[in-house]
């Protein structure tokens, strides 16, 4: 099978797409008031309706009185963003928005799967390479 320069750039500009549809995508409600902002525990119980979420990024935000919850797929960030006005989150939410996030690699591996020297272990101040 041959491919022609574009047909090679349909196909990377899909694998562009999908490695995009599936990263994690923060939702973040900013709200009036501070006293006004759901708890995480709550946001995670009513967003998780939409996919998963990964709950250990779910994080207030008190200096902006915002809260942010991270979805694994931008896909579901997306349908629990255009959801948002179904429910009840109260007449002080002023504003919400999506952020597709960067993958991150695994901690623990440098470019070629070995630990980095910044990586390496240490016990008790002692560096161990």
């Amino acid at each position: 099978m041959e491919f022609s320069p574009s047909s090679e750039i349909s196909l990377n500009l899909g694998l562009v797409h999908n490695v995009l549809e599936c990263s994690p995508t923060a939702l973040t409600l900013k709200y009036t008031n501070k006293d006004f902002v759901p708890s995480t525990a709550i946001l995670n119980k009513l967003l998780c309706c939409f996919g998963p979420l990964i709950e250990s990024k779910t994080e207030l935000l008190a200096k902006t009185n915002s809260v942010r919850v991270v979805f694994e797929k931008r896909c579901d960030a997306e349908t629990a963003f255009t959801h948002i006005g179904k429910y009840r989150f109260g007449s002080a939410l002023q504003s919400f928005h999506l952020k597709v996030l960067p993958h991150k690699p695994k901690k623990g591996t440098g470019k070629r799967g070995r630990k980095s020297k910044k990586q390496s272990t240490s016990v008790h101040g002692v560096s161990a390479v």
